[in-house]
């Protein structure tokens, strides 16, 4: 779980297996879209790796963080409006 607690005090968990699947990057976002254009569902490595494990959080400048993967991935940025709206 990530565990975050906002500025106005506002405590949220997120499930780690949703962040990764749920990963905001161009390859994972074109991933998601082809899924969902087409009655065949591919199971795609953002899925296979969902319980991929955190190796570390870095912040990206005032607005997002982000998140190195067990399993490689680094390429998503998480915004904080993004993390706020899951």
């Amino acid at each position: 779980m990530l565990d975050l607690v906002w500025g106005d005090e506002i405590a949220q968990r997120i499930r780690l297996e949703d962040l990764r699947r749920l990963c905001p990057c161009a390859v994972c976002e074109g991933t998601r879209a082809k899924q969902e254009s087409s009655e065949l569902h591919v199971i795609s490595s953002a899925e296979l790796s969902a319980s991929a494990s955190v190796v570390n959080i870095t912040p990206v400048g005032r607005y997002a963080i982000q998140i190195r993967w067990s399993d490689g991935h680094d390429t998503g940025i998480y915004t904080y409006d993004y993390l706020r709206s899951m």
